[in-house]
């Protein structure tokens, strides 16, 4: 099992190591004759189709910097073989022959064919790039609050805490603050000597430019009172006490569209590559052709109680709203 295991972590370093930067033309070798034997023992039998079907499980576009080290495709092969070779032995041991075995190797060829052509689906590119600037600029404009930048403001703030002092102690400093910074004494410097060094915000009482919805509720419904140069009265929140000056307000402004254009249509491009896959699986579960046995299917449900559909059961009635009651008659 460990072999499997380091085929797994040798195939997901692919797109880590450095080297798989290279560009693929630049690596790729001349490919073999798919039926060139690599490792043979017996009737057990490794060739250069097998190597390349591993190769499938990586990016295509990380697979020639994968191959251009020998210890990686080396280890690709010996895995390889060595799933190979217990393969034969279960193979050898009759395994392969109960039909529930059998299923389950086509329903893993299944998935790997139907992941498959969701790939070749998702490659299809029918929309025309001009075609998808015009959808993007459809869903810029029909949601334009979307793409508003956030509102900022420039602050410098004295901050009196109350962890090491009662609030009535605090009031009554950051009072003291306030009538200072009014009568017009340098704000921070005033900063520097009330501020209490370890809260939020340490002495020297410029905490720059950020957006304003981070601030706490108090602190942003003064600042909306303010306007560049003012001074707000004692504000109280969870951190103490607050004077606050506001230097610099950047209100939100509507991002122009060529910043967000790209974004919007690799967005478009991806749902319309989902949309041909959902459409795929809604064309297959709704075949006029399909005929569902559902009296077989349930002869397949074993007899019991199923707790956890109980439970799921239970949660949906508990959220569901209650009925208003029936008038009395």
């Amino acid at each position: 099992m460990l072999s499997f295991k380091r085929l797994a972590a040798t195939l997901a370093a692919a797109a880590l190591l450095p080297s798989l930067a290279q560009k693929p033309e630049a690596a790729a070798p001349a490919p073999l004759p798919p039926d060139t034997p690599l490792v043979v023992d017996g009737n057990v039998r490794v060739e250069a189709a097998d190597f390349e079907g591993s190769m499938l499980r990586v990016p295509a576009d990380k697979r020639a910097g994968f191959r251009i080290s020998y210890d990686r495709v080396v280890a690709v092969v010996d895995n390889v073989y060595i799933a190979r070779s217990l393969a034969q032995k279960a193979r050898d041991a009759g395994l392969d022959a109960d039909p529930a075995v059998q299923a389950r190797l086509r329903q893993v060829q299944d998935a790997f064919l139907a992941d498959l052509y969701s790939q070749q689906l998702e490659k299809q590119d029918t929309v025309s790039p001009a075609a998808l600037e015009a959808r993007a600029r459809d869903v810029y404009a029909a949601d334009k609050e979307k793409f508003m930048t956030e509102e900022e403001a420039h602050v410098q703030q004295i901050l009196v805490g109350v962890s090491c002092r009662s609030r009535p102690e605090a009031r009554t400093r950051i009072q003291a603050a306030y009538e200072e910074a009014k009568s017009g004494k340098d704000f921070l410097e005033l900063a520097t000597k009330y501020s209490d060094t370890g809260e939020k915000v340490p002495k020297g009482g410029d905490i720059g430019t950020g957006p304003v919805k981070r601030l706490v509720q108090p602190v942003r419904e003064a600042l909306a009172k303010l306007k560049p140069g003012e001074i707000s009265e004692p504000v109280e929140s969870p951190f103490g006490y607050h004077v606050l000056k506001l230097v610099e307000r950047k209100p939100a402004q509507l991002k122009p569209f060529d910043t967000v254009k790209q974004d919007l249509m690799a967005a478009e491009k991806d749902k319309l590559q989902r949309k041909r896959i959902e459409d795929a699986v809604f064309a297959a579960r709704n075949s006029k052709t399909v005929i569902t046995h559902r009296d077989n299917i349930a002869k397949l449900v074993a007899p019991g109680v199923d707790l956890d559909e109980l439970t799921r059961r239970a949660r949906e009635a508990n959220r569901a709203p209650a009925k208003a009651p029936e008038p009395k008659k």
